[in-house]
């Protein structure tokens, strides 16, 4: 981050957030300042809030470090929020850019069934409609932030297309598939409540009808591989073994040349 804000000529500051206390962020001298939150564990939740405390303008957008989006997608989310008052949040579409692999191309399949959900990679909030902080335990807080706000809280914008890397090995898609399904396990536990304000999901029998056959066989066998990375997630999360949930993916991280 140090060497991004270098590169844009904008002030740079390294801020300590461990959440006992608040986070003091620099006073903006500049269009862009950026700070990177030192923190003492993972997840997103604490830098949430510390970026939720200090935000002073009535609409924010969150979008993670690891993707890419057209140059309009701000604009498009910006525009969304303006046109719907009663929205709290106006989400992109994540779509993937998988490398060209066998397994990829499984990992791709369910990317062609729209899920009418929140893009925990690229959304925008208007901050007053928003909870004023979010439990720094969640392992899925774009999920539980998505149901505090309901789903006619919502409104999605398919155009603003965010792009994701998807794994390329097997124990990369465990740790991040058991991470999702333990983050599910955790909301469905500990917050029965919120269940009901989600919008209906697509059935897997008219997911698997609207693609061709070599989609829907790599759709059921992704389906097959998540049912299994589910029962770890409820078995761990059960026993309480959540240590090391947010080891990272690295291939998703990777931007080599598809």
């Amino acid at each position: 981050m140090e060497g991004f804000a270098r590169a844009v000529q904008a002030p740079f500051a390294a801020v300590a957030a461990d959440g006992a206390r608040p986070a003091s962020l620099p006073v903006a001298t500049a269009p862009l300042t950026v700070a990177a939150l030192l923190v003492g564990r993972a997840g997103k939740p604490l830098a949430w809030n510390v970026l939720r405390q200090h935000a002073r303008a009535p609409v924010a957008i969150f979008f993670d470090a690891d993707v890419r989006f057209a140059r309009d997608a701000f604009r498009r989310l910006l525009g969304a929020l303006a046109d719907a008052p009663g929205a709290a949040l106006a989400s992109g579409k994540t779509t993937c850019a998988p490398r060209p692999r066998a397994f990829e191309r499984i990992m791709a399949a369910p990317y062609g069934v729209d899920f009418p959900n929140l893009s925990a990679q690229l959304y925008a909030a208007r901050l007053g409609a928003l909870p004023a902080a979010m439990p720094e335990d969640l392992i899925e807080p774009e999920r539980w932030l998505e149901l505090m706000v309901g789903r006619d809280g919502l409104v999605r914008v398919p155009e603003a297309r965010v792009a994701v890397r998807l794994p390329a090995t097997l124990g990369d898609f465990c740790r991040q598939r058991v991470r999702i399904e333990m983050g599910k396990v955790q909301l469905a536990r500990e917050y029965p409540d919120l269940a009901a304000r989600s919008a209906p999901q697509p059935r897997a029998r008219a997911a698997l009808g609207s693609l061709g056959p070599a989609d829907a066989a790599r759709l059921a066998l992704y389906l097959a591989m998540r049912s299994v990375a589910h029962a770890v997630a409820w078995w761990r999360y059960r026993r309480g073994a959540t240590a090391g949930i947010w080891r990272q993916a690295v291939t998703t991280k990777r931007w080599d040349a598809a």
